[in-house]
């Protein structure tokens, strides 16, 4: 009877060792160490390569913010996001992107907008708007990593806006700008979900000849069994075309 008993003890133990490390094991698997994001850039060849984009210094204007947005509508159809004294963006508070694993399509219907103001402070439409250029194009690739070194989850999106438009011959305008996602892979028991605002508009040349800037964010959100995980990473856009990633 001692001897069932201590052999029975003896089994119980060994099974919860092996819970105990498949447990571990399973954790390490699950759980994002952190997220790397790259710069996706493609060769005439078709050929794809990545380029790290570094630790770049977070400049001022970003902790700083236009007026705040006023509830208003433009002939009904965009809302007023901000507004400073020379510019005036359109679009949508939040637009979700990926919402539980899966694109959101209608992320296209609102673009963002960065337009000039008249002299009585009334909008001045992009179809008033002449000189604009061919859309700037940036493709990015967010990689999360676990404690193995795996990638359980790989997000690409692109970073699109046409820049230049001007008004009477001076100025420099933001329109179409969005972050369209054109890839997911993740694997079953991560929820993913992702989002970009506008953070905040500036003015980068005169009051006499405007050059529109926005920073917008893009938050992204990991969740397992065991852990929440999100970031945030910042993209600086202008008139003239210039992208930053920080």
């Amino acid at each position: 009877m001692i001897k069932f008993i201590l052999m029975t003890s003896l089994t119980l133990l060994t099974l919860q060792s092996f819970a105990v490390e498949d447990y571990d094991h399973y954790r390490s698997e699950e759980m994002i160490e952190g997220f790397e994001l790259v710069q996706v850039v493609e060769t005439p060849g078709g050929m794809e390569y990545e380029v790290p984009l570094g630790n770049q210094k977070r400049p001022e204007f970003l902790n700083n913010t236009a007026t705040p947005p006023t509830p208003n509508m433009v002939g009904d159809i965009k809302d007023i996001l901000m507004i400073t004294k020379d510019l005036i963006a359109l679009g949508k508070e939040i637009y979700k992107i990926i919402d539980a694993g899966k694109p959101v399509v209608t992320v296209d219907s609102q673009p963002v907008e960065i337009l000039p103001r008249d002299e009585d402070g009334a909008l001045i439409d992009a179809f008033q708007l002449e000189n604009w250029q061919s859309p700037v194009s940036v493709k990015y690739r967010v990689r999360a990593k676990n404690y193995l070194g795996m990638s359980p989850l790989v997000f690409e999106f692109m970073l699109i806006f046409t820049y230049g438009g001007s008004h009477n011959g001076r100025g420099a305008y933001i329109t179409g700008a969005q972050i369209k996602p054109t890839n997911l892979d993740v694997l079953w028991g991560y929820d993913f979900n992702a989002a970009f605002k506008v953070q905040t508009i500036m003015n980068q040349g005169s009051s006499e000849s405007p050059i529109a800037a926005a920073v917008l964010a893009l938050d992204y959100r990991v969740n397992t069994v065991f852990q929440d995980r999100q970031q945030s990473k910042m993209f600086f856009i202008n008139g003239l075309g210039k992208v930053t990633a920080y």
